[in-house]
């Protein structure tokens, strides 16, 4: 009789090393240095105390030139996709964006700049016009909440529930017990996203009265644009220096340590833009991103080392 063969049982595949599951490091330079980011914080930042809106320039004395500016946007756009994507495989921390400024300041333009070539699953923007029926029926933050980012995502805002607090501010004289309370409910909430996980950008685009006519004037001899121009815009330009007078309140008030303002010149558009995208990057590169470990359960498959035929 012949001899049954011995058919040899499979070897238990070993899991790889606990290293291949490691999460991987966030690779590549830093685009804003430590350098770099204090010169940021030292122009741009408002400092705690008695703010003035003046005090700030609406233009650099100097500026690269538009090739170079470009360029180093286009750096920027890079590396700002790479953390982008690290943040949203990571879904640990989320980016609020706050765009504020007059009108014609540049928070559209900003905003595209921004989001251009990016993760479209990472970024968001969204733009808060006047209030509906439904809004206004409700709480002033209600209408926002909603869209405040969650984990891995970044949201920019184009205008903001500080429109809430500069627009009657500007046009209706509230209570000072008004004004005292709506402060308090804006810090109040940004203070409760920060303490669940969201990092704040606060961003005042600085633009000069001057500029600011120059754009209308702009926007209307352009038939394309002209649309983007409305009687409202007409007043607050031709009411400049209360809506001023207002912004320089609402940040003293409301520039906190979780969530500072930044002031960044608005009278040339490149340099605006540039300036903007760094402040990005380098919250984004402070925020010890990290690429999520692999599956343990891929890792230990070992597919990669067979082969599929068909």
């Amino acid at each position: 009789m012949a001899e049954k063969q011995q058919i040899p049982k499979p070897t238990p595949r070993k899991a790889e090393p606990s290293k291949k599951m490691e999460a991987p490091p966030l690779t590549g330079p830093c685009a804003v240095s430590d350098a770099q980011w204090d010169t940021l914080k030292q122009g741009c930042m408002v400092a705690p105390g008695y703010f003035r809106l003046r005090q700030w320039a609406t233009a650099p004395d100097t500026f690269p030139s538009k090739e170079e500016m470009t360029d180093k946007l286009n750096q920027l756009s890079v590396r700002m996709d790479q953390l982008l994507t690290c943040m949203h495989a990571q879904k640990k921390q989320r980016l609020l964006i706050i765009l504020q400024g007059m009108d014609a300041a540049g928070k559209d333009g900003v905003a595209r700049k921004l989001i251009a070539g990016q993760h479209p699953m990472a970024i968001r923007m969204v733009t808060f016009n006047v209030p509906t029926r439904l809004e206004d029926s409700h709480d002033f933050l209600w209408r926002v909440h909603p869209y405040v980012p969650g984990d891995g995502e970044c949201v920019i805002f184009d205008r903001s529930h500080y429109d809430a607090l500069i627009m009657p501010m500007a046009n209706e004289q509230p209570s000072e017990r008004w004004i005292e309370a709506r402060v308090k409910h804006i810090n109040d909430f940004e203070r409760m996203l920060t303490d669940n996980g969201t990092h704040i950008l606060k961003i005042f685009l600085h633009m000069s009265r001057s500029t600011q006519h120059e754009r209308f004037v702009a926007r209307w001899n352009d038939p394309v644009k002209r649309w983007k121009l409305t009687a409202a815009d007409l007043h607050a330009g031709e009411h400049y220096s209360v809506h001023a007078h207002v912004i320089e309140q609402v940040i003293d008030r409301t520039h906190t340590d979780n969530a500072p303002w930044w002031v960044l010149p608005a009278d040339v558009k490149g340099f605006r833009n540039l300036i903007a995208a760094e402040l990005f990057v380098g919250v984004l590169e402070r925020m010890g991103l990290q690429w999520p470990a692999a599956d343990p359960a891929v890792a230990a498959s070992g597919f990669w080392k067979t082969s599929v035929q068909g």
